[in-house]
Order: C-alpha cells, then sequence, then structure tokens
C-alpha cells in the first residue's frame, strides 16, 4: 500500500531523504573499498580506467588477461618490485645483455639513470623470444622519492613495440627508472641499449660537438665573471642554422654580442642566443623552420680579436643553462658485453672465486657505489652482464654488479 491508502502494482517511490543517504552509503562504500590497502577491487579500477584513456601498460594488460600460479605470480610481482624500488645506477649510454622467461624470481632489471634537459632517451632491446617482455619508464620526484604503487608510467613499450624515446623537460635534468620485465617461460636472451641524442639541430651548418673549444663556465675578463654558453668555431660565412622550428624574437647589432639572433622555442619554452655573427639572414617575428639558415658565422661584438665562432646560447626562463647537452653528438649504444663472460641459467648459482677481492657494486665500473664486499664461495645467480661486469643476485636478495677478473 502506498500512502494515502491507495494500491498500485508498481513500487512506491522512496522518500527523498533515504535515497539520499542510500547514495552516500554507496559512496562512502565504494571509497572503503578503493582505498583499502591491497584491495583488488581498486587494482580492478585501475586497470579498467587506464583501457578506457589509453593509459594501460602492456605489463599491466598481461597480468589481468593471464593466472599464473599463485607462487610463480607472487615471485613475478616482487621481481618487478624489487626492479623498480631498488634500481641498479648505470650512466648513458649503457648496453646490457641478460636472460628473460626461466625463473619468476629474476624476471626483472632495474636502472636508475639521468637525462639532463637538451637530451632525448631512447630503449630499444634486441629479444627473439616467444614471450612478452615489458619495459616501463618512472620518473624520481624532485625531492628524491621513488614513485609510489599507483604511479604511472612516463612512457612504456606499446603493441609489441620494444622501443621508446623520452625527453628529459627539467632545467636541472631528470632522474629516471627504467624496469624491464620478461614473463615466465622459455628462456631466451636479450639485450637492452640505453641511449641519448640532443634535441636540437646543430646551429653550425656541416659541423659537430667536436668545433666546440670553449666551454660552459670557463672564465672571462681574468675571472670576473663566466662563460654562459659554448662558443663554436667555424670559418667565416659558415652558414648558421635554427636550431628548432620557432619565431626570432630579436635580431640586434651592438653590444658585446655584436649580430645577434634570439630564437624563441615554443614546445620547451627555451631562447636560443647566437651571438658574433657576420650576416644575419631573419628578421624580428619571422618564423623559421628547423635547420634553415638564419645567418653566418662571423667575429663582431668582442670577438672581434678571436677567429670567427659562433657563441651559443641556452636560457630558460631567463636563466642561462648549460648548452653542451644540446649539442653533444648521439651516444651511440655503448659497448657490447665482453664475449668471454656468459650467463648461466638464473636458477642455478655459482659460486664467488676464493682468490682475490669482489665487491657488489651499484654501478658496473670499478668506482661504483660499494654495496658490500662478497665472501669467498659465496653463491650468487648471474642475472645479467655489461662490459666487463655481471649483474647477481645474492642468497640475502641483494642486487648488484660485480666484476671477477
Amino acid at each position: 500500500m502506498c500512502s494515502g491508502g491507495r494500491q498500485s502494482h508498481y513500487f512506491c517511490p522512496m522518500p527523498r531523504i533515504k535515497k539520499r543517504y542510500l547514495f552516500f552509503f554507496v559512496v562512502l562504500l565504494f571509497a572503503a573499498l578503493y582505498f583499502a590497502n591491497g584491495s583488488p577491487f581498486r587494482s580492478e579500477v585501475d586497470y579498467y580506467v587506464d583501457r578506457l584513456l589509453f593509459r594501460a601498460t602492456e605489463r599491466s594488460i598481461f597480468q589481468h588477461n593471464n593466472e599464473l600460479p599463485e607462487t610463480q605470480r607472487a615471485a613475478w610481482e616482487a621481481a618487478y618490485w624489487a626492479a623498480r624500488n631498488h634500481p641498479l645506477d648505470a650512466e648513458v649510454p649503457h648496453r646490457e645483455s641478460f636472460i628473460i622467461g626461466d625463473s619468476a624470481r629474476n624476471s626483472a632489471m632495474g636502472l636508475r639513470l639521468h637525462l639532463p634537459l637538451g637530451r632525448e632517451l631512447n630503449v630499444s632491446v634486441s629479444y627473439a623470444g616467444q614471450t612478452p617482455i615489458f619495459g616501463e619508464l618512472y620518473a624520481i620526484r624532485s625531492d628524491g622519492r621513488l614513485p609510489g604503487e599507483h604511479v604511472r608510467p612516463l612512457t612504456h613499450w606499446r603493441n609489441g613495440q620494444h622501443a621508446f624515446a623520452y625527453e628529459a623537460w627539467e632545467t636541472e635534468g631528470e632522474e629516471l627508472i627504467l624496469v624491464v620485465q620478461g614473463t615466465p617461460g622459455a628462456a631466451a636472451r636479450a639485450e637492452v641499449f640505453v641511449q641519448s641524442s640532443p634535441v636540437l639541430a646543430f646551429p653550425v651548418a656541416g659541423k659537430d660537438e667536436d668545433c666546440i673549444q670553449s666551454f660552459w663556465g670557463a672564465p672571462r675578463d681574468g675571472g670576473r665573471r663566466r662563460h654562459e654558453g659554448n662558443d663554436l668555431f667555424a670559418p667565416k660565412g659558415t652558414p648558421l642554422v635554427a636550431a628548432v622550428s620557432g619565431e626570432v624574437t630579436r635580431v640586434n647589432n651592438g653590444g658585446i654580442g655584436g649580430k645577434t639572433v634570439w630564437l624563441y622555442d615554443d614546445e620547451r619554452d627555451l631562447r636560443y642566443y647566437y651571438a658574433h655573427l657576420d650576416e644575419q639572414f631573419v628578421r624580428k617575428g619571422q618564423y623559421v623552420e628547423r635547420g634553415e639558415a638564419i645567418g653566418t658565422v662571423g667575429n663582431t661584438g668582442n670577438a672581434r680579436t678571436t677567429p670567427p665562432h659562433l657563441h651559443f646560447g641556452v636560457y630558460a626562463k631567463g636563466k642561462a643553462i648549460d648548452p653542451y647537452p644540446f649539442l653533444a653528438r648521439p651516444t651511440g649504444n655503448g659497448p657490447a658485453p665482453d664475449n668471454r663472460f656468459s650467463i648461466h641459467p638464473a636458477d642455478q648459482p655459482i659460486s664467488t672465486p676464493r682468490r682475490g677481492s669482489h665487491y657488489l657494486r651499484k654501478r658496473a665500473a670499478r668506482d661504483g657505489e660499494v654495496i658490500r664486499k662478497l665472501e669467498a664461495n659465496e653463491n650468487v645467480w648471474l642475472t645479467g652482464v655489461i662490459g666487463r661486469f655481471y649483474r647477481v643476485r645474492t642468497e640475502r636478495g641483494e642486487r648488484g654488479f660485480v666484476n671477477f677478473d
């Protein structure tokens, strides 16, 4: 019976106040389920939101669509978080061989990288295995904190393409974490390549970094000031080109720079300063394309007594920054792993040599930070090789690089 005594075969409408209570109850229940520690509900919601917004990674899609045995899944997850939360230090370029697929426990590797402003990071892998392999790139916060559990990667390998590129945007450069992980299955060898390249076209036509003869910070005026740019030497009249597509904001003649051109990079909010030109081919307000001639090398201004050269400066928010990362040539792939070194199946440990001192390090170099000295005959698992160093896992669960020479 509805209010008023009339009978109806329809349900009576719920009073408005009860609808409000029901709404708030549903919201609170959703929040409780979503924010509960280790909530599978949150994982499911995040996954479908990411798929809807095209943000889901290949790894998360694989994880959602494939059921691994519980012990294998736990080991696979533990390997991922160990690589992401405890990455080893690497310098660019970095080239490392490793085994994918024979052990969930050793399925992931993590590298901590520094990428200066002005460089593009290029990461790829050579891999002939049949099981999937995943690559993700994360940013370390400016205060040094690692990315949290629900932080999404800056970029990742997509659609089976084992490569991505990422450009640094912070003035001081960026600290990054690269995580590469395979899936349990048949063992296959993989090789990861980490390199970088300049984001600008070199401003002196036909030249490269070899023509830089005066660098950032060099003393000027008897040490009263420091050089705020790089000097690129070339014969007088050599064409100068736009390092990027952008707007010419100033064309001046006079002062210590002599004939100068300022070019604004709207994409990066940077300004490029060309000084000591012999000729200027552009005017204020003109838009130029990357590689277009804007003038020629000269020695005007306070460079009258020096050989012809271009003073090239980069300015971020009005402050000069070191142009060298913008000008240095691509790094290449880095040295190949030493052919005398081989990687054993990851579940078969080897014993450290009894002779000599062998140190577990955070970086594959003789001066890399020492984690600890390994004991003689201590069991370690070989998971990768870079140059003359092995990447290893110890019985204590530590990961690092070691050289057995």
